[in-house]
């Protein structure tokens, strides 16, 4: 992408403090007219500026890049076949975990989270935090350590 041209309006602000100093120093206020040459030169450049930016059409956004949906079925496989493995939670509790039917089982709590839970979090990988997971999930720190894993995502998000 060929950059705009830039013009040279930053004369503009040299030119008008030039010119504050001069006057300055001709009436024998020299600091008041360098700032009053340098307070017209930044309105000056300002303006110019701005009407170059009114009159260039404003380019569009790049588009986002085609985002792959996760499919759940993959998404579960994967879960299956990692069963068994370390997986780490956001604070660094180490876990593994078993799949009986269609829920994982942590070994690190008393609780199953049903395959429905990672269907509704799926849409909304990746997660920068555990509290991205959306709040109507069940057991959102063992969710999000499960799809955040590198071995289930598998370079999908």
């Amino acid at each position: 992408m060929a950059k705009p041209k830039k013009h040279g309006y930053g004369n503009v602000f040299v030119g008008f403090m030039f010119l504050g100093l001069g006057l300055g120093w001709l009436f024998g206020h020299l600091a008041a007219g360098l700032f009053i040459g340098m307070g017209l030169g930044f309105i000056a450049q300002d303006l110019l500026e701005g009407k170059e930016r009114a009159a260039t059409p404003a380019s569009e956004p790049a588009a986002a890049p085609a985002r792959h949906e996760p499919d759940l079925e993959t998404v579960w496989a994967r879960i299956e076949a990692h069963q068994g493995e370390p997986f780490r939670l956001a604070l660094g509790q180490t876990f593994i975990y078993t799949v009986e039917g269609n829920a994982v089982v942590p070994s690190t709590t008393n609780v199953r989270i049903q395959k429905s839970q990672f269907a509704k979090a799926l849409p909304h990988v990746p997660f920068q935090k555990v509290s991205d997971v959306p709040k109507d999930v069940f057991g959102p720190s063992y969710v999000y350590a499960i799809l955040m894993d590198e071995r289930i995502r598998d370079d999908d998000w």
